[in-house]
């Protein structure tokens, strides 16, 4: 089975793509289902996509992109099934996923991240608007098989589709190896890791932090930028890097997932609960989206939902040894059970397989 892989970005560099469809790979190709990647950003938009202005520059790239993706459209019949991962371009109306479906060619669409709901990009603005937002449904109604992440969007795509597989992001076990500690006595270290696009999350729970600081000896440790703008608060920080990003989260011990209450960020799914539990760090997340279903309160974590919740679990963990070891290791189990690519493998195949039955 050929199938034609309609990706975004650039292979290798989003986290949506390599904890899905570039993972899903190495169960794919032994089953006799071959991928054949087509990403429709080039190299030169991937490096201006997400910076602010550049719009003459961002415009031309996705008419190249656009006229990148007609071509190989051309060529159909070289395979039995079109992947499309989000979207086949990356803004418009669902002009190609309808040219595939009236060539007769069985779409596998996956859908992972609430699109369907309106947003403005920080880094593009008004462009986003250019997303045509109500094309999601129509993608989906015309797909043979939808692939999601979450309830939410399961709830949603099952108005328009019969064929849905449920398969959560899923994170890479073999890189991300639970490293149990030992012996270390430096004051505890808390963390976050995200985007720039996210930093601001973090100051969601400034106060909280502060008042931490005051009641208990530990370090903040916060991945994704050189400067989070936490008055008051110290802490170290860096700019993720994909080529450590386990390392880089290793040195975290209690994580942090603080996320605010928007439409988007209800219907989302969080993988870095998942890559939190997959190491072994027990966290305090917002319950929103994925949260509350993959964190189990109590017992790999804990939900937390005003500052006193958030200073009282961070707390906890901080001061409780035993609690944390506790944790980590009903979290590791939970994510290979769950969350991995060897928990998922039939059901990826069976979902891909179900585009030609």
């Amino acid at each position: 089975m050929n199938v034609l892989a309609l990706i975004p970005n650039q292979k290798g560099f989003s986290p949506g793509q390599r904890g899905s469809i570039e993972l899903w790979e190495r169960v794919l190709e032994p089953a006799g289902i071959h991928l054949h990647y087509a990403p429709f950003e080039t190299c030169r938009l991937h490096r201006i996509l997400y910076q602010p202005g550049h719009r003459v520059a961002k415009a031309t790239e996705m008419i190249r992109g656009y006229v990148d993706r007609l071509r190989l459209l051309r060529n159909l019949d070289d395979y039995d099934a079109v992947f499309v991962y989000r979207e086949a371009a990356l803004l418009g109306p669902a002009f190609l996923e309808r040219m595939i479906a009236r060539r007769g060619k069985p779409i596998i669409y996956q859908l992972d991240d609430p699109l369907y709901v309106p947003y403005r990009s920080p880094s593009n603005g008004y462009l986003s608007y250019l997303k045509f937002f109500g094309k999601i449904a129509e993608i989906i109604r015309i797909s043979r098989v939808v692939i999601v992440n979450s309830s939410h969007i399961y709830e949603y795509a099952g108005q328009y589709n019969n064929n849905i597989w449920r398969i959560p992001s899923i994170v890479d076990i073999e890189k991300y190896v639970f490293c149990p500690r030992v012996g270390e006595s430096t004051a505890v270290s808390i963390g976050w890791s995200g985007s720039p696009t996210t930093v601001a999350n973090v100051r969601l729970i400034a106060d909280a932090l502060r008042e931490l600081a005051r009641r208990v000896d530990h370090r903040v440790y916060l991945i994704g930028s050189a400067e989070f703008d936490l008055p008051g608060v110290e802490y170290t920080a860096q700019k993720w890097r994909a080529e450590t990003e386990v390392e880089d989260l290793r040195k975290i011990e209690v994580g942090m997932l603080p996320l605010p209450m928007t439409e988007w960020n209800k219907r989302k799914f969080y993988m870095k609960s998942a890559q939190y539990m997959a190491l072994g760090i027990p966290s305090v997340c917002t319950p929103l989206g994925s949260n509350p279903e993959v964190i189990e309160h109590g017992k790999t974590g804990f939900l937390a939902n005003t500052s006193e919740e958030w200073v009282g679990y961070l707390e906890r963990l901080i001061l409780d040894s035993a609690l944390r070891e506790q944790m980590a290791h009903r979290a590791v189990q939970v994510a290979r059970d769950k969350f991995s690519l060897q928990a998922n493998t039939e059901k990826i195949i069976e979902a891909f397989r179900s585009a030609v039955a």
